[in-house]
């Protein structure tokens, strides 16, 4: 019996000790995190994406400004399979590329490394450092007109707020123009290469907002920021 008692009393005693662990509100931790601008900030850029496709807007919430972002976070549009080869008219081949070396006893064993000469060898690494990499698919963005039809630039944007919800996925940007409020909703797919853009504002009735659709050529850079516009190649 006494033993007994003493169960009772041990196991009484470790449910009073026991902690209790309340629910996890992923919802709110995951808020505390919300992203906010109140004002034109070029290294503070905001993206959409699914893991495999990416988005990066700027205060207007679409990529309107691409030039005047272009020294801070780039405004690009960027995926697993748009890649870009420029042309290769020397056909050079990336068995040029290749030095042999010793290695671990073995010879002859071939590595792609910065050749300065000769020529042709040279141009080989560069074109094969070079190609093919990432293609900036292309800016779509804004054009705010003023009441004197000329374009909107930064500077000329009030009452900026804008919100990332990585709850959601959405970033919502507000401003105004010259008085005139300004909202858009911007968000990717989950699974599909794709955006949708829900804008709200007076301007679109009086035809002060058109969206404007821009195709960079790379620019073979070591950084290409997506702003490089000039007809090249023939397209």
């Amino acid at each position: 019996m006494n033993n007994f008692l003493r169960g009772v009393f041990f196991i009484l005693a470790f449910l009073q000790i026991t902690p209790v662990f309340s629910q996890i509100d992923r919802k709110s931790v995951v808020a505390r995190h919300n992203v906010i601008l109140k004002s034109v900030d070029t290294l503070s850029s905001l993206t959409v994406g699914n893991g495999k496709f990416a988005y990066t807007v700027d205060v207007t919430g679409l990529q309107s400004f691409p030039e005047y972002y272009a020294k801070g976070v780039p405004l690009g549009t960027q995926s697993e399979w748009g890649w870009h080869s420029f042309p290769n008219p020397e056909n050079l081949k990336f068995s040029e590329t290749l030095k042999p070396y010793d290695f671990n006893g073995k010879a002859d064993r071939l590595y792609s490394v910065q050749i300065n000469e000769p020529a042709r060898n040279k141009n080989a690494v560069s074109y094969f450092r070079e190609n093919p990499a990432r293609l900036q698919l292309g800016n779509v963005g804004l054009e705010l007109l003023k009441k004197d039809g000329s374009i909107a630039k930064p500077q000329d944007l009030e009452d900026i707020y804008q919100e990332l919800n990585p709850w959601t996925g959405e970033i919502i940007s507000n401003f105004s123009l010259e008085g005139n409020a300004v909202k858009v909703i911007t968000i990717a797919d989950a699974e599909k290469d794709i955006i949708s853009v829900k804008i709200t504002s007076d301007l679109l009735k009086q035809k002060r907002i058109k969206v404007r659709f821009r195709f960079p050529y790379p620019s073979n850079q070591f950084t290409d920021v997506g702003t490089n516009y000039k007809k090249q190649f023939g397209t």
